[in-house]
């Protein structure tokens, strides 16, 4: 942070003495000095830019080379205030050596919060009284500094792929009230809201929907979360294609330890048979945080919570009541398709028995997450098993469910 000080005055000594006096007080570059030795100068400069403080000689020359002026302090401090082109300083020191002016306007600056400074070449009770206002100004814009930080800063954030994701996410966040936010620059519409946890801490999420699939699409977002908002952790739910296995149901939940992007390779056509095309794919895996995985891993094993998760959706006719749903922590894999193929289910099965879920977007967001060195984790629910059977009937329960877990971990857990 730095403090950018604007002093309009023609006497070199004056302005050798004021530098002296402010820049001793503060690190090298917290304090930049600009000088203007005309009222006209001066003006320039507040055109250009907005200065923390102006230090202003009431008695100066409205041009350079020009006879100082006694009226033209004051007649530049009512322009600054309807010249709508000057950038307004949020302080302003006036400062002479008349004994009579000082006395005749020092009602007039504490009217309007503004400071008047008797400048004196014998006594040096001026320069204490300076160094305690910048001071005072450096404290002010710190404090104003921190708090924009912290209005613009999140706990959590949150991302959908698509719109049916994140309406069922935010129903699912059932104690919250949900704001919309614009964040400058950004072509998202962000909704903001508070959990209070259980450990009496208060979260602040944002959440946005990337509005389309795919791994480009969800790094950008969670670049823009990342950088923009503050974010350390984020976190993706809805709707993933699960593996035929077993013990394997539409609708389980589960969180992604690592996701393998099985579409990084090299494309290759046959020897063999002439037109074939085949990718030899190369193992590309990116893993989630171990703190938030361990988080997850715990909660996944709380039968009271996961009772209360599906008793949720039972209560919601989101699932048949004569079932419930279970939650787990596996590998997944990623890659730009939608998968309807049993051959290339069972050849990525060859790859890793482990793997139990596909999806388009998680690779993108753990491999954003791990670059910019920061936190994340992929909660989906099973809506289909990648093959020719996919309907949507699954995709509410899905975005709901994977949705109530993250709640009920975020309440938990922090």
């Amino acid at each position: 942070m730095t403090i950018d000080i604007l002093i309009i005055d023609d006497s070199a000594d004056k302005l050798d003495a004021l530098r002296q006096t402010i820049l001793p007080t503060f690190g090298d570059g917290d304090i930049i000095i600009s000088e203007a030795q005309s009222i006209a100068d001066g003006r320039d400069l507040m055109r250009k830019q907005t200065f923390d403080l102006l230090i202003l000689d009431m008695v100066v020359p409205w041009l350079q080379d020009q006879e100082a002026s006694r009226t033209a302090g004051k007649e530049f401090l009512t322009e600054i205030y309807e010249n709508q082109s000057l950038h307004k300083p949020l302080q302003i020191i006036g400062l002479t050596e008349f004994e009579e002016e000082f006395n005749r306007q020092q009602q007039d600056f504490r009217d309007r919060l503004w400071y008047l400074l008797f400048y004196s070449r014998s006594n040096n009770d001026w320069k204490k009284m300076l160094k305690q206002k910048v001071i005072q100004l450096w404290n002010m814009k710190q404090s104003f500094v921190e708090g924009i930080k912290k209005r613009d800063s999140y706990d959590v954030g949150i991302i959908c792929a698509l719109s049916e994701e994140f309406v069922q996410m935010q129903k699912a966040f059932s104690r919250c009230v949900w704001e919309d936010t614009k964040i400058e620059g950004l072509p998202y519409t962000f909704r903001t809201t508070t959990i209070h946890t259980r450990k009496l801490h208060e979260l602040r999420v944002i959440a946005a929907c990337v509005g389309q699939p795919g791994v480009c699409a969800t790094s950008i977002l969670a670049s823009s979360l990342y950088n923009v908002a503050n974010v350390d952790a984020i976190y993706m739910t809805g709707i993933t294609a699960g593996f035929d296995y077993d013990n394997l149901h539409l609708n389980d939940v589960i969180i992604a330890d690592s996701v393998v992007d099985y579409a990084t390779g090299k494309l290759e056509e046959s020897k063999e048979h002439e037109g074939e095309i085949r990718l030899l794919h190369e193992i590309q895996k990116a893993s989630a945080s171990p703190s938030l995985v361990s988080a997850a891993t715990s909660l996944a094993s709380d039968e009271d919570i996961c009772d209360d998760i599906n008793d949720d959706l039972h209560h919601k006719n989101l699932i048949d009541r004569r079932e419930n749903i279970m939650f787990r922590v596996a590998k997944t894999v990623c890659g730009p398709f939608v998968m309807s193929s049993p051959t290339i289910i069972n050849a990525l099965k060859e790859d890793d028995r482990k793997f139990q879920a596909l999806d388009m977007e998680g690779f993108g967001l753990y491999l954003t997450a791990y670059e910019l060195e920061r936190k994340a984790l992929w909660i989906k629910a099973v809506s289909d098993f990648a093959n020719n059977h996919k309907d949507d009937s699954c995709h509410k329960s899905c975005s709901y469910a994977s949705a109530a877990f993250l709640y009920e971990l975020l309440r938990e857990k922090f």
